[in-house]
C-alpha cells in the first residue's frame, strides 16, 4: 500500500477522462473476468458492486465468501484502483482457481451507475 499513496478524496467532476459504456453489454468483461467469460461476455451477471471499494478489503472478502457470485469494485482514484487490480492478480496467481469472481474498475460511479 505504501507505494500507492493517494489523496483521501477525488473530485469526481474534475476528471473528464473516463469513457462510459452505453450498457453492460458494451463492456469487454473478459479483461476483468477471463475465467468467467465466453466471447467477451460474462457467463453470469454481476451480483455485488462495491462502490468506492478503496483498497479492496470488502471486495476480496466477497470473493472468498461468495465463490459462486461475481463482484466488481468501483474506485475513482487511479493509484488505489491499480493497487486493488494488482492485489487481485497476485491472489489469482497464488491461489489457482480462486478470486476469478472479483475485479476492479476505475470509473466515476456517479456517472455510470445507471448501467
Amino acid at each position: 500500500k505504501r507505494k500507492f499513496r493517494s489523496r483521501a478524496h477525488a473530485n469526481p467532476l474534475a476528471d473528464p477522462q473516463f469513457e462510459y459504456p452505453v450498457s453492460p453489454e458494451c463492456v469487454d468483461w473478459s479483461v476483468l473476468y477471463p475465467a468467467l467469460c465466453k466471447d467477451g461476455a460474462l457467463t453470469q451477471d454481476v451480483d455485488f458492486a462495491d462502490v468506492g471499494c478503496g483498497f479492496g478489503g470488502l471486495l476480496i472478502q466477497l470473493g472468498e465468501h461468495f465463490t459462486d457470485k461475481v463482484s466488481v469494485g468501483i474506485e475513482i482514484r487511479e493509484k488505489v484502483a491499480s493497487y486493488v487490480d494488482q492485489r487481485i492478480k497476485a491472489l489469482r496467481n497464488e491461489n489457482e482457481g480462486k478470486y476469478n469472481n472479483v475485479a476492479v474498475i476505475r470509473t466515476n460511479a456517479m456517472k455510470c451507475i445507471t448501467n
